[in-house]
């Protein structure tokens, strides 16, 4: 059961219910936690940290542009009748239904919402061929160098809530916990990356940034211990301009 937020409100709903219906019967990897726990806790997070409504609303739907089985004839039908007022007809081609959910979006939950939402939107699921994990981190790390400070809390709780999980489980399991990604142990390194790029565009003495900073440490602490001859010197610069 997911528990209500803290300052409800009908746009927060339909947020919720739109990420329920994309990641419906997905899990986390490597688990059997349904992953619609990841968006509510991000929004969590930054609500936990006195965010404004957009940016929390922004955190439940951050991964729903790109994880949205488009041409998924279940998913069109549910978002359809969720957005009612005619917005989707369907069936539809895959990418004709992606180009009227990313209108759909913005008009519904508000342009900033949207904004937000496509900052930490990685370039997959677009229809274009696909690409090496390592390249599309690149080039969200080179995305995060110039975000803006709400672009850069967003995805800093994204983050952390990412580390926290990752280095519970490690604790828990062991270093086998990193094959559950593509990146395998370069992962540690995305992640701590990502919180110091995050931290660096948040206002200095943020709590939020003192936290993903935290954790990535807590994290890479752990990995060493449990490996203390990582070899450090195969993994990328952690800024790339």
């Amino acid at each position: 059961m997911i528990e209500p937020f803290a300052r409800p409100s009908p746009r927060l709903a339909r947020a919720l219910e739109i990420a329920r219906i994309v990641h419906d019967g997905a899990v986390r990897k490597g688990t059997e936690i349904p992953y619609i726990h990841h968006p509510v806790a991000v929004a969590r997070i930054l609500e936990d940290h006195g965010y404004r409504e957009d940016l929390v609303v922004a955190g439940l739907l951050h991964d729903t542009v790109e994880d949205a089985k488009y041409g998924n004839g279940d998913l069109q039908r549910r978002l359809s009748e969720a957005a009612g007022a005619g917005w989707f007809s369907v069936p539809a081609d895959a990418w004709v239904f992606r180009a009227t959910f990313l209108e759909f979006l913005p008009a519904v939950l508000g342009p900033e919402v949207f904004s937000l939402v496509m900052a930490v939107t990685e370039s997959k699921n677009d229809g274009r061929p696909a690409r090496d994990w390592l390249e599309r981190k690149k080039e969200q790390l080179n995305k995060l160098a110039n975000a803006s400070e709400d672009e850069a809390a967003l995805k800093a709780a994204d983050a952390l809530h990412n580390i926290e999980c990752t280095l519970r489980d490690i604790r828990k399991l062991g270093l086998g916990v990193l094959d559950r990604f593509r990146g395998g142990a370069l992962t540690v390194w995305h992640y701590s990356a990502t919180a110091q790029l995050t931290s660096e565009r948040m206002p200095a003495g943020q709590p939020l940034a003192s936290a993903v900073l935290d954790a990535a440490r807590q994290l890479s602490n752990a990995v060493r211990e449990l490996r203390p001859v990582l070899d450090e010197s195969r993994y990328p610069p952690p800024v790339v301009y």
